[in-house]
């Protein structure tokens, strides 16, 4: 078996290679269009379900009440928030049932950040996403 070639190209482009840039290829390039993917950026949306374990207590009378922040880290260094869970409750081995929504990039290198903030009791009540979590660093 050998490869295929057009005819009219006296065997130098493969079939359905007709397009003026090498390495490129029509057909692919609408089938990849046709699904959302630009510029050949093959991407995923995932969802991260978090857990943790052992947590150190950082509370004297009670234990912690654990947040979780998922965020990613730019070229520069700099850190952007991908999501945060709800508050675990008096738990050091807590099971946060939100999801993380990420967009994972094939064959590109992603660094994703983890951190667990300690929310006191006194913000209970709030939303967690107008927490200002730089407070709760220790």
């Amino acid at each position: 078996m050998g490869n295929c070639f057009s005819s009219g190209g006296h065997g130098k482009f493969a079939v359905g290679d007709t397009s003026s840039a090498p390495g490129t290829n029509e057909a692919v390039d609408t089938f990849l269009e046709a699904r959302g993917y630009v510029d050949h950026q093959l991407e995923s949306q995932i969802k991260l379900s978090l857990s943790a374990s052992d947590l150190r207590g950082r509370d004297v009378f009670s234990k912690s009440n654990p947040l979780a922040v998922v965020y990613t880290k730019g070229k520069d260094g700099s850190l952007q928030e991908l999501g945060r869970t709800e508050v675990a409750f008096y738990s050091l081995n807590p099971r946060w049932f939100t999801k993380i929504k990420v967009t994972y990039h094939f064959e590109a290198v992603q660094t994703v950040l983890f951190r667990v903030y300690d929310v006191d009791t006194q913000f209970h009540g709030s939303e967690v996403k107008v927490l200002t979590l730089e407070f709760f660093v220790k």
